[in-house]
């Protein structure tokens, strides 16, 4: 038997078989939504996104109370790191009922969950230019059969749609193409752009999952935040200072998340090494100036720690709800962000 590799050592892919079955699919997930909404206490809107998927899906957008301050939030823009969308579907459930922490949320908040954005790369029934069938990391564009292709795209399959979140006025430009244009090639990442277009959140948070990690003490890590950090783009345009102030409002909020996280004994969470893409939802909406927080979920796992998973995504995504509901993030310690811990080393399945 190999050697634990960390603490603990597990679950691991392959364990349990049942995992992609506990998630909900397509179907699933409208029929669900709509199951709430029609328990909902208070302001709850279910729709579907502006745009529709390259196979003519539509994306469930839930919107939930209405105060006068906007926040949204996104999950699973890549189909194959699905468990935060069921904590999404956890926190739309938690945040419409009667409760007074829900009604408080409701009577500040003007809340948007999309649950997730990527529902072609989950389940739709295509397969990719080698075959390959889903769930994936894209969207669905087979569009370029042989390289050269757009960059971040994966040949005979599609785009990696959070790295084309247009940062310009215009939600339709392609974000590596130079001047205002409308060859935004990605329909799911242009939809969130039009999202935030109607709403201006003051904060963005979007969801994400990342693979196996240990920190320094052989602790599985369960989580890696981070906050925008497109310095030179926003230095380019002219927006250094207002970037600067964004910066500090989104790491405010992750300050937020690691005092709520830092109770429970299963969740360990690091700060997430990312770049400087602009076109990375967290990058683009921060450069739009709403607070911007990326959160990355261990992933890759199997249904018997999917559930940690997902708790961990919704006790972190309502705490931070609670505190913009009460305006407690704004003067949020930063202690917490300054002390967190890169994150540290990969490592893969022993039983492989």
């Amino acid at each position: 038997m190999a050697e634990p590799q960390s603490k603990p050592n597990g679950p691991w892919p392959g364990e349990n078989p049942s995992s992609l079955a506990a998630i909900h699919s397509y179907e699933e997930l409208w029929s669900t939504l709509e199951t709430i909404e029609g328990r909902a206490k208070g302001a709850f809107d279910l729709s579907a996104a502006p745009l529709t998927s390259n196979t003519g899906r539509e994306i469930p957008v839930v919107t939930i109370g209405d105060g006068p301050t906007d926040v949204m939030y996104i999950a699973n823009q890549h189909g194959d790191e699905y468990v935060v969308s069921e904590a999404m579907i956890n926190l739309v459930r938690s945040i419409s009922g009667n409760n007074p922490d829900a009604r408080a949320i409701r009577q500040a908040l003007t809340v948007t969950i999309v649950p997730r954005v990527n529902v072609d790369g989950f389940d739709a029934d295509v397969t990719d230019l080698a075959g390959n069938t889903t769930p994936w990391r894209q969207n669905y564009d087979p569009s370029c059969t042989a390289a050269p292709c757009d960059p971040f795209y994966a040949v005979g399959r599609g785009y990696d749609m959070n790295r084309y979140h247009s940062y310009s006025e215009n939600a339709y430009d392609h974000p590596y193409l130079a001047g205002d244009d409308n060859l935004n090639p990605v329909p799911e990442a242009i939809a969130m752009r039009l999202l935030w277009e109607e709403r201006r959140p003051d904060l963005v948070l979007d969801f994400h999952h990342q693979g196996t990690y240990v920190d320094d003490d052989g602790r599985m890590i369960t989580g890696s935040t981070m906050w925008p950090n497109a310095v030179e783009e926003a230095e380019a345009l002219g927006i250094a200072d207002e970037f600067a102030a964004t910066i500090e409002r989104s790491q405010r909020a992750v300050s937020v998340m690691l005092g709520e996280l830092d109770q429970y004994g299963y969740a360990n969470i690091t700060r997430y090494p990312s770049t400087s893409t602009p076109g990375i939802a967290r990058n683009a909406y921060g450069l739009l100036g709403s607070a911007s927080v990326l959160f990355e979920m261990r992933g890759g796992i199997d249904a018997k720690s999917n559930g940690y998973i997902a708790k961990t995504a919704e006790v972190a995504g309502k705490a931070v709800l609670e505190a913009v509901a009460d305006g407690s993030w704004e003067t949020a310690s930063l202690e917490p962000v300054e002390n967190l811990r890169e994150r540290g080393e990969q490592i893969g399945n022993p039983h492989e």
